[in-house]
């Protein structure tokens, strides 16, 4: 296998210039938790007047309701206005659909593990654990107006990590929220996607939603939100006039978001590793590097009927190749966006690599992963008849 960089390195010319310098300014050192006050400041101002403008629209509809009551076109105007704020509302972090939460009761070595790490990095042990059938990604959320912590856990991303793998990901999951980083706030992730579906509805431009979690990457078919095709065709009608100045909020708004965010995750993958080692952090987000390799092996095992624990067994015996995590790291660097709020995972494990940190030891024993698979197995099983429908 040919490299154009060597393993443990990565080309960084591939990438977006904000990307690589602060990619480049961070390696090698130990990080401190971000902190850059004007930036953040400067971010919750912009967030603010994101925010203002919609309560500002929906007051104007209102007025206009009311001024207007005795005439059809301001009932009309009026009333598109409100949707518009209505539909560009404020938001809390929700979980995706399909989530289905799992008790204490029927999961205790899970809560168990996951409040072990969390005391071990700082964070707030998870008041629920979600999981997902078609989700290969875990986040530590701050769901709802009341910032409840919650685990959300894609059983197939769970299905093939081992439990070295399973540990760095609870660590560099909970350590999100001990990182600082804006987005995980009630107000900059809201006036994000607020700017993003004011975009889509004012210029027909595709926006990737921001999501917490990330997006489900086991499709089976895609969809397009009924609230997002009805902010589309009212805000053609109405609002183009506004576009301007709200893509210049967002992107404004997207720029400091992601130095701050960037930042914010690899010190969380620091924290983590003083937790539960630097090689279980590297080893869980290089299976996310090898998404589509990870779960290639195990969708055809799911067709040919395999059971999950078949599969496990198949996960737990197989060996890494590191030119080809190497390949990967490389591969996945290609067609980075600039100022995206996270950092690509090739860089993550690259950085972390050179970073030097102390080295934890909170793990994950075989034992206790057995037992967390033991307690999710009717999970797990319908899991892999999820991903043997996949096509």
């Amino acid at each position: 296998m040919n490299l154009s960089s060597p393993p443990g390195e990565v080309r960084a010319d591939l990438l977006p210039s904000d990307t690589r310098r602060r990619f480049l300014r961070l390696r090698g050192r130990r990080l401190d938790r971000p902190g850059r006050p004007a930036a953040r400041l400067v971010s919750f101002a912009l967030s603010a007047v994101v925010h203002a403008v919609t309560a500002a629209i929906l007051a104007g509809g209102v007025l206009i309701v009311v001024n207007w009551h005795g005439n059809v076109l301001g009932w009309l105007f009026g009333g598109v206005l409100a949707a518009i704020a209505i539909l560009t509302r404020p938001r809390t972090a929700r979980l995706p659909g399909g989530a289905e939460e799992v008790t204490r009761a029927e999961a205790p070595t899970l809560f168990e593990a996951a409040d072990r790490i969390a005391g071990a990095v700082g964070a707030a042990p998870p008041a629920a654990i979600h999981l997902h059938d078609r989700l290969f990604r875990c986040a530590h959320l701050r769901v709802g107006v009341r910032r409840r912590p919650v685990l959300l856990v894609g059983l197939p991303l769970l299905l093939t990590l081992t439990p070295r793998e399973r540990a760095g990901m609870l660590g560099a999951e909970l350590a999100r929220d001990v990182s600082g980083d804006p987005g995980r706030g009630l107000l900059v992730p809201s006036a994000l996607a607020t700017t993003g579906e004011w975009r889509h509805a004012l210029t027909g431009m595709r926006v990737d939603r921001y999501h917490d979690f990330g997006d489900p990457v086991l499709d089976g078919h895609s969809t397009v939100p009924g609230g997002r095709m009805a902010s589309q065709a009212i805000g053609k009608v109405t609002g183009w006039v506004l576009v301007w100045p709200l893509f210049l909020a967002e992107f404004a708004l997207r720029r400091l978001v992601s130095a701050q965010s960037q930042h914010a995750v690899y010190y969380a993958d620091q924290v983590a590793a003083r937790a539960v080692s630097s090689r279980a952090v590297v080893e869980y987000v290089d299976a996310l590097t090898m998404a589509e390799g990870r779960l290639t092996p195990v969708m055809a095992a799911a067709r040919r009927g395999e059971t999950a624990e078949e599969i496990r067994r198949a996960v737990l015996s197989r060996d890494t190749d590191p030119g080809l995590v190497a390949a990967r790291r490389e591969d996945s660097l290609a067609g980075q966006t600039a100022w995206q709020a996270e950092p690509p995972t090739a860089l993550r494990a690259v950085l972390l690599e050179s970073a030097g940190v102390d080295e934890g030891s909170v793990g994950l024993g075989s034992g206790e992963s057995d037992r967390i698979d033991a307690e999710l197995s009717r999970h797990l099983a319908r899991t892999v008849r999820e991903l043997s429908r996949i096509t």
